[in-house]
Formats: C-alpha cells, structure tokens, sequence
C-alpha cells in the first residue's frame, strides 16, 4: 500500500504566497507528485484553495487572528495530520510544525534575514529563531540547494545528517521564441522582488553605465516593489534614465520578457535558489550574474559569473554578450542544455518522493 503524504498547501489560501515562490513550488509538488506513482497526496488547503485536479484536500481550520495565526499553524500542523490519516507530514514552506507524531519532512529554502543586518529583516530574524526549533524537530530536512542546507546546519543547528538536497524545477511554459530579433529596441532584464539584497541597485549602474559607453539598451525590471521601499525604488529609476520598472507580470508575460532580452541581468547579492536564472535559460537568455550564494551551483557553466558585487565586470560580461553574437549563441545554448538536463518538476517529484518514502521508514 502506498503510503500518504500531507502537504502543507495552506499557502494556495492567499494570492500573493501563490504566485510567489513557496505557492509556486507547493503547486508543482501538487500537479507533478501523483503522477510519480509511488505515494499518495493529500493537500492541507481551505475550502477556496485552487487545487489541481484529483488531489484530496483536507481543509484547514484555524481560529486565531492575525497575531497568533501563525504560531496557531504551527501547533496544529500536527492535528491535521493525524486526522488526516498521512504516514507523513510535509511541510513546504519555511513556518515548521513545532511537533509531530507523523514522520515529518520540512523544505528549508532560505535564512536570508540572519545573514543581513538590515532593519527591514528584523522581525523575520525574530521568527527565523522561533523557526528554528520546529526545522531541527524535522526528521529529514529538503533543502533547494546546498549552499541553503549548509546554512540551516551552520545557522540553526539541523543534524547535517537529516539533509537532503532537492533542486527545483522550472515551469514548461518558459521556453525560448520562435522568433527574436523582432523588438522594437534592445533590452536587457532583470526579475526580483525589490529587497535589501536583492542588487536593483548594481543592475540599474550596469545600465548607466552600458548607455554611457552608447548602447542603446532599457534595463527592464520585472517583480513586486512593496510600498515601504517604492520611494527608494522611485528614486533609484529617476538616476537611472534608460531603466522602466514593469511590476509583477504573469508568466506568460514573463516568459515573452525574458524571449526578447538580449541578457539576464542577475545582481542578487544573496539567494537561496534564484528561480530567474533557470526561467532565462529555459527561454534560451543568456544569464550574467554574481558569483555568490547559490547562484553558481544553481548556473553552474551555463551563465556568465563575475565576482560578487563588481559592476564593471558585470558590464564587461554584458557588452562581450551584445557585441559577439557567437558569445551569445555559446551560452545561450549551454543555459538551454543546462535547464532542460536539471531543472525539471519531474526529477524535483521523484527525488523528494525518495525523501517522502525515507522519512517514513525512520520511525
């Protein structure tokens, strides 16, 4: 008999968490995890949760307000499995349960507010150590990358031992053009919601700087800006004249993007996976990034990676991009090689699987 898996879907209950990354990554789990075969899935979702089809929902009752949510979630993950009937919890996102009599599995994706001292992080520091407990109760641990599962030993005390990696996948629907050439003018993008980390600052010089040496170039920045950091944002773009801020677009949208964009500009100074890499190399973009975190083990060969936080480098890399065409089919091609040969939700569905039946052998 197959054994039954809870998936933590309760994310799928607000709009912004589900176009997110965790929404993102409980979705493809939902639609690519039954067809592996091995394990029953059941999703922990509210009644107006979006599930795919064929998938049992277990609906989710909480009671506490906004203060105490949170902490109400954690304490009753349990319940929720055993009234379920799972062999094993699984707990997607980064709020873990604080306990379980289930085999229970957690993803770890990053600690990225206890490693920068910002204001802006301070009360994600605080939860990060509320966090912690829960994430070194887990029986197995998937982290998204290495670098990240290094961090959860390092900076909350997980058994290394309990650490399996899992790299994502990317969604199908990024794939390259039919056609290129065909924009009105040049652009480069960058994809990212707005954050202390997050390099708009380092993209938007690289741009100045190409339109300083006369490339014609609009630097496109696609992702959420929420409305604390939209003054920075505002003033950011008026010192940087060939640079537009488009928003959150679907990915669709993104997609088109990302087809008709001479370069990925990637100047996260920090990721724990870093899905715009994968989504332009899916598309066949070339990908110019920093060499930090995880961005090498997520870009590996197939992008061009210039030492942390060195703008003029980075412009180097775009400017041998725009001017050699054989430079830019080179990586183009390796991006496309690399994504399709790694970063597929089947591969991602069959080895957490692997940690689902795992996991429920250890007790």
């Amino acid at each position: 008999m197959a054994a039954t898996i809870l998936l933590d879907a309760s994310c799928l209950s607000d709009e912004a968490s589900a176009t997110r990354g965790f929404g993102r990554y409980v979705r493809a789990l939902l639609e690519s995890v039954p067809s592996e075969g091995r394990v029953a899935l059941i999703a922990l979702a509210s009644h107006d949760a979006d599930l795919p089809a064929g998938v049992r929902r277990i609906e989710l009752q909480r009671r506490a307000p906004a203060r105490g949510a949170l902490y109400e979630h954690a304490l009753r993950l349990d319940r929720d499995a055993r009234r379920s009937g799972a062999d094993v919890l699984h707990q997607p996102t980064a709020e873990p349960a604080l306990r379980s009599r289930l085999p229970y599995v957690q993803t770890l994706h990053d600690i990225i507010p206890m490693l920068f001292d910002e204001p802006g992080f301070s009360y994600e520091r605080r939860r990060w150590r509320f966090r912690a407990i829960g994430m070194r109760r887990a029986d197995l641990v998937i982290a998204i990358t290495r670098w990240s599962g290094d961090l959860g030993v390092k900076h909350l005390g997980i058994d290394p031992d309990r650490v399996r990696v899992v790299l994502h996948g990317v969604n199908p629907l990024f794939s390259p053009p039919t056609q290129r050439g065909q924009e009105d003018a040049p652009y480069l993008i960058y994809v990212g919601e707005y954050g202390p980390h997050k390099g708009f600052e380092e993209a938007c010089a690289a741009a100045r700087a190409l339109a300083e040496a006369g490339y014609p170039h609009q630097l496109r920045l696609v992702g959420n800006v929420s409305s604390y950091a939209r003054p920075r944002v505002d003033s950011l773009l008026s010192r940087t004249p060939n640079a537009v801020h488009l928003g959150r677009l679907s990915d669709e949208a993104l997609n088109a993007q990302y087809g008709g964009a001479s370069a990925l500009v990637f100047s996260s100074r920090c990721e724990g996976f870093g899905r715009p890499p994968i989504e332009a190399m899916a598309t066949g973009t070339p990908v110019v990034a920093f060499a930090n975190s995880s961005i090498p083990e997520v870009v590996g060969d197939a992008g061009a990676l210039v030492p942390d936080g060195d703008v003029p480098a980075l412009v180097r890399e775009l400017r041998s991009l725009i001017d050699s065409h054989a430079r830019w089919e080179s990586l183009a091609g390796a991006g496309l090689r690399r994504a399709s040969e790694i970063f597929s939700w089947d591969r991602c569905a069959r080895e957490t699987v692997d940690v689902y039946l795992e996991a429920a052998s250890v007790r």
